[in-house]
């Protein structure tokens, strides 16, 4: 039983009228009482250490860790939980100092709470462990690993504290997590695939290119090629994820095939360095400095897209929002809209959208060049 849900019940027939000096009593009781347990435990500590000390010396060998399941049978359940709160901020190699204690200076139902602490301490490292190797495409032999590192940093004390399939239970309870999540993504493999295929189809006719590499610009190899055909591996299945979502919301397919299109040019152009800003050093004629800007209606869904708290959870690559949104590199380039680049920000970051889907139920072509040229003067 875990310390932490146990109710402590405290009876009192302090009256309101004594109630305040009674609670100071207490709580000065309970500071001295506490300082007073502090110090016992540093004492019974350092006696733990000396008689394992000598054990060492004498090549005694430690209690293994079988030893515990003897303890727990022997000791009172609740002075194991009260002795867990008494131990809640001691280290790994405290807590192994008095699991490990060989003389009488800690309790059976102390050392067992030390043991249980310690191994409670042990599982959150094993958690980290299998958060990180879950994000490695090998994810077993990540783990693997990782485990191994892990058990190298264990202290003699440490070890003697381990079962003898320590390693091996750790391996096969991550195998068969790894199946329940293999499992688990099965059974929405089919839907996934279908919005997938849908993809294929609308954007490359069902023929899927390998992803083009943008480093090389406008060269002559890709000089004929698709926007799309230049899409990472991670666009295509965000994109296949907004098929989804357009085809149950009733959104026309071509605000996301815009809006790949928008996404394929800026991964063609090497994530847009190799594209200049208009607004940096064109002019006309006359002398006067060209520059562009964005309609009223795209300033302000650009606007709301920055400053509504969308972007830093959504599955919109930041980069190219910040590209799309410089109108000397969006205004004049974009085919998408940017209410339905606003509105998709929202969704995928799973917060109210500010326009109804039903909005994009059918394409409107975004605005034009001439609406968002203008000049100044030099």
């Amino acid at each position: 039983m875990d310390i932490s849900n146990t109710q402590w019940h405290a009876k009192t027939k302090a009256s309101p009228a004594t109630s305040y000096r009674s609670n100071t009593d207490t709580n000065q009781n309970n500071a001295r009482n506490t300082q007073v347990s502090v110090s016992s435990l540093a004492v019974k500590l350092k006696e733990a250490q000396q008689a394992i000390d000598a054990a060492r010396l004498n090549q005694q060998s430690f209690p293994q860790n079988n030893n515990v399941l003897t303890w727990q049978a022997q000791s009172n359940q609740e002075k194991i939980n009260s002795a867990k709160w008494e131990f809640e901020q001691l280290s790994k190699p405290q807590l192994e100092t008095i699991a490990m204690d060989p003389s009488n200076t800690f309790s059976k139902a102390e050392k067992t709470a030390a043991y249980e602490k310690w191994h409670a301490l042990d599982q959150r490292a094993l958690s980290e462990l299998k958060r990180n190797a879950l994000n490695d495409d090998n994810a077993m032999t990540s783990f693997e690993a990782a485990l191994y590192t892990h058990s190298q940093t264990f202290s003699e004390l440490g070890k003697a504290m381990l079962p003898d399939d320590y390693l091996s239970q750790a391996q096969s309870h991550f195998e068969s997590a790894l199946q329940d999540m293999n499992l688990s993504a099965h059974t929405m493999s089919n839907q996934a695939e279908h919005y997938y295929s849908l993809m294929v189809t609308d954007l490359f006719a069902g023929n899927e290119p390998k992803v083009h590499n943008g480093a090389e610009g406008m060269s002559s190899h890709n000089l004929e090629r698709s926007n799309y055909d230049f899409l990472t591996h991670k666009g295509r299945f965000m994109l296949a994820d907004m098929y989804e979502y357009a085809e149950k919301s009733g959104i026309d397919f071509e605000y996301i095939q815009k809006l790949a299109s928008d996404i394929g040019n800026y991964r063609r152009h090497d994530d847009g360095k190799l594209l200049s800003n208009f607004n940096e050093g064109h002019f006309n004629t006359e002398g006067q400095k060209l520059t562009v800007g964005f309609t009223q209606r795209d300033q302000a869904s650009i606007d709301r897209l920055m400053n509504n708290g969308a972007l830093s959870s959504s599955a919109l690559d930041a980069g190219f929002v910040s590209f799309i949104t410089d109108p000397g590199l969006g205004a004049l380039s974009h085919q998408g809209s940017y209410q339905f680049l606003a509105h998709i920000a929202e969704v995928t970051a799973g917060i109210a959208t500010s326009d109804s889907a039903t909005e994009f139920k059918t394409f409107t072509e975004a605005s034009s060049i001439n609406d968002a040229l203008c000049h100044d003067p030099i």
